[in-house]
């Protein structure tokens, strides 16, 4: 492992073995010094906040256990009024000492409590006496079962009850039996649920709460509000009950929880945040240490990249001089005033460019001059003076025995000679090649019965311009050898397009034959044939204008082959 290590450390360039120098010594103590002290921020302020919750938490369960104890100490002024036991519990004969009673010692009572507690909007007694019902406040014990609320309610149930059904809220105590002949009487209270909770939101901003009673049931819950706020999917209760203090997970996000106890009614109170709402200030702290230690970082770095730059800018520049070289640019320029060994390197990298580029113009000049006498060669297999004269000659015997077809092709036999041949020299118009090949393809079209078709596309600007001779005919000639007479059904079609595009014109030679592989097509530009091919063609276009132009081949096997000639516009390209 640890060669391997020396082995990569000894292949690195200078300028990356300085740089992990400098991080190692400077960069590496400054990130354990923030990540630490980021930690321990983290931990203090989660501590602060947890407490800060906490607090919060015992702020509002005070509130509530104030509030039981006003509902108790409610309840206790009618459970243990001596003429209300007496009333509930007397077996009234004569209705007259009933309404007597209630309208004197009843009613007084429970009014007073229902003006000083607006919250309370029912105030109901149950009674198992056989006495008349008097409207919501004495209502008969065999009710009870009809109501939701009461199969929550424990046969035994001494102390007071606090139950929730549907949006309504109920504080049930029961009558001292020994006062009331044994019967199980119940006072109900009916109390308004925002008065008793409207506070949550204030005294625990952005918390969610819930509130059971003594035996689980939930009495309050804000977690509604509390999956939008949190941006959870949903929330179950449960699962913050079960977890009692402590965190646990939902959708993929902690959840801390805090679980306190009211003494004076027995409820609990459930109350949950976001670890990550917990941890907000931690963040900031992080935000602080990373803007802290990336400053330093940052400045490090600069005085880093500036030492080394001082110490390998000359290095850098002899390196940029050869990927310069590299990608082609042979005619830079190089000059150093610099003396020591680093000068040295330049001095002899320039002498090395120098003698480089007179051998590849050596070997230019020396192909240029190899291909236009292997063209030479080729016209001058031909006397121009002695062809013509002969053609001359047959046609003027075949239009004497009105032999029309042979003088046709030898009028265009001889337009395409006298083109090809362009009296020795390489350079003819557009219009001189188009007129060529239009010659040759006469000549093919006749020895070959017409039995394919020619398309002629041609953008009338391209006319004008210059280029070297002999470039189009072996195209086609290729097109007709490995398309058109190996198509086996159908019609065969030769499309011959010239247009110009941006600053080059573009020459393409279509056809629907039987296609080539791609084999093939590497051989047609690389394999020398035994004629005029493309391989030639192709090179006498580079030496011409240079690797960027030249000919493109794409062929699909059953569909027909495409081939594309560029040029520049300029011949001076």
């Amino acid at each position: 492992m640890i060669s391997r290590i020396v082995h990569k450390w000894n292949g690195l360039r200078l300028k990356p073995k300085l740089f992990l120098s400098y991080l190692s010594v400077i960069i590496i103590p400054i990130l354990v010094l923030g990540i630490y002290s980021y930690w321990q921020s983290k931990q203090l302020l989660n501590t602060q906040a947890e407490q800060a919750l906490d607090r919060n938490v015992d702020t509002m369960a005070g509130y509530f256990n104030y509030k039981a104890e006003l509902y108790n100490h409610t309840a206790n002024i009618i459970l243990n009024n001596s003429k209300i036991q007496q009333i509930i519990s007397t077996p009234y004969m004569d209705y007259v000492n009933l309404y007597y009673d209630l309208n004197r010692y009843f009613y007084p009572n429970f009014n007073q409590i229902r003006i000083g507690n607006k919250e309370i909007n029912q105030l109901t007694v149950y009674t198992e006496n056989e006495m008349p019902e008097s409207g919501y406040a004495i209502m008969s014990a065999r009710r009870l079962p009809s109501f939701a609320w009461y199969k929550e309610l424990g046969q035994n149930d001494v102390r007071p009850v606090w139950i929730r059904h549907s949006s309504e809220l109920y504080f049930i105590s029961t009558f001292p039996r020994l006062l009331v002949n044994g019967q199980r009487d119940l006072l109900v209270m009916q109390i308004d649920m925002k008065d008793l909770f409207g506070r949550v939101a204030e005294l625990m901003p952005g918390n969610g709460v819930i509130v059971t009673n003594a035996k689980g049931g939930i009495l309050y819950s804000n977690s509604t509000e509390s999956v939008k706020a949190f941006g959870l999917n949903s929330l179950n209760d449960a699962d913050i009950i079960q977890a009692r203090s402590g965190t646990v997970e939902i959708d993929d996000q902690k959840l801390l929880v805090l679980k306190k106890q009211i003494p004076e009614s027995g409820w609990l109170i459930y109350t949950y945040v976001p670890v990550k709402n917990v941890s907000l200030n931690a963040d900031k702290i992080l935000t602080a240490t990373s803007i802290v230690a990336g400053s330093c970082i940052l400045l490090l770095l600069i005085l880093i990249t500036a030492m080394s730059n001082n110490l390998m800018k000359r290095i850098h520049t002899l390196v940029s001089w050869m990927k310069r070289v590299e990608t082609g640019e042979l005619e830079l320029q190089v000059h150093t005033g610099a003396k020591d060994e680093i000068g040295e390197l330049m001095i002899r990298f320039g002498h090395m460019l120098k003698r480089l580029n007179e051998v590849i113009q050596e070997s230019y000049a020396s192909k240029i001059i190899q291909k236009d006498a292997e063209l030479r060669a080729l016209q001058a297999q031909i006397n121009p003076h002695f062809l013509y004269n002969t053609l001359s000659f047959v046609n003027w015997k075949a239009l004497r025995s009105e032999e029309h077809d042979i003088s046709h092709i030898v009028v265009s036999l001889s337009k395409f000679y006298r083109t090809a041949l362009n009296k020795g020299g390489q350079i003819i118009t557009v219009r001189e090649e188009l007129e060529n090949i239009r010659s040759y393809l006469e000549i093919v079209l006749i020895m070959k019965n017409y039995s394919f078709d020619v398309v002629y596309e041609i953008d009338e600007q391209v006319y004008a311009h210059k280029m070297i001779n002999l470039v189009l005919q072996p195209l086609v000639e290729n097109a007709i050898q490995h398309g058109i007479d190996k198509k086996d059904e159908g019609r065969g079609q030769i499309k011959l397009i010239a247009r110009i595009e941006a600053d080059t014109v573009v020459f393409t030679v279509e056809d629907n034959g039987s296609g080539i592989s791609e084999d093939m097509i590497g051989n047609l530009l690389t394999v020398q044939s035994s004629g005029y091919g493309l391989k030639n063609v192709n090179e006498r276009l580079q030496l011409k204008f240079g690797d960027d132009y030249g000919i493109t081949i794409s062929s699909t096997i059953g569909e027909g082959t495409t081939m594309k000639v560029t040029i520049p516009l300029s011949m001076e390209a």
